[in-house]
């Protein structure tokens, strides 16, 4: 989740709550490139940005969607990954701030 994310450097553009309330619906694979809707953001306007493959982000971001297990109910997109396995426990907002700091 870290790499993921944060190797991209938009995190930085982002709130701690944005960041736990992204969804997998939320960003959008075409290809050379991904499109990052933020719909709920504290100012009320929502915010799209566009990640490029800057070092290999688009590959990591697939390996880290086909890590995603069948069975998760909902659809928040980062998810804990511990001990090798990825559970369908969502990432909530204390982590991020750990991350981030």
């Amino acid at each position: 989740m870290k790499n993921c994310w944060i190797n991209s450097g938009d995190c930085r553009a982002c709130r701690t709550d944005e960041l736990v309330n992204l969804t997998v619906d939320d960003i959008k694979d075409v290809g050379s490139s991904l499109i990052v809707k933020i719909p709920n953001t504290k100012t009320k306007i929502p915010r799209i940005f566009v990640v490029t493959d800057v070092g290999n982000m688009l590959e990591l971001f697939r390996k880290y969607l086909s890590l995603r297990p069948p069975h998760v109910k909902h659809k928040r997109l980062f998810l804990y990954y511990k001990a090798g396995k990825c559970s369908s426990q969502p990432v909530g907002k204390i982590p991020w701030e750990k991350f981030l700091v």
